[in-house]
């Protein structure tokens, strides 16, 4: 996560990224894709995406309601997809639940398809948010 290179959209590619979401996740025939399991990942790490998933108490549903719900401010950067290159950008996100810092690294796939590579607690402090 934090050795990951990125560079900052603009204030209005955010918010025009964040519309196009919320338009793709409104439409009945997307998919969210969650990737629950990452390769190599502890299991016991509390800071994975089904262990988050499971403290929070959320399903599927719940996750896309916070994808929904995701505002400019939550923006932290853009990053290239380096195991498929010439794919679209990762959008990486910070938000509060529940008292709780969680990361959101997901990327628009196709237009009936979006990708959330990470939901999970933080697992360091992240203070550099561009809109806040």
């Amino acid at each position: 996560m934090s050795d990951e290179t990125g560079n900052v959209d603009s204030f209005e590619n955010v918010k025009f990224f964040l519309k196009k979401l919320q338009n793709f996740l409104t439409d009945s025939s997307c998919q969210l894709d969650i990737q629950r399991v990452r390769k190599g990942q502890n299991c016991s790490d509390p800071n994975t995406t089904v262990n988050t998933m499971l403290d929070l108490e959320y399903s599927t549903g719940d996750v896309k309601e916070e994808l929904l719900s995701l505002k400019a401010g939550d923006y932290i950067k853009t990053v290239k997809d380096r195991k498929r290159p010439g794919s679209s950008d990762y959008w990486i996100f910070i938000k509060k639940i529940k008292e709780k810092d969680v990361y959101i690294k997901l990327k628009i796939h196709s237009v009936n398809k979006i990708h959330l590579m990470s939901f999970h607690y933080t697992a360091f402090s992240i203070e550099d948010r561009p809109y806040k």
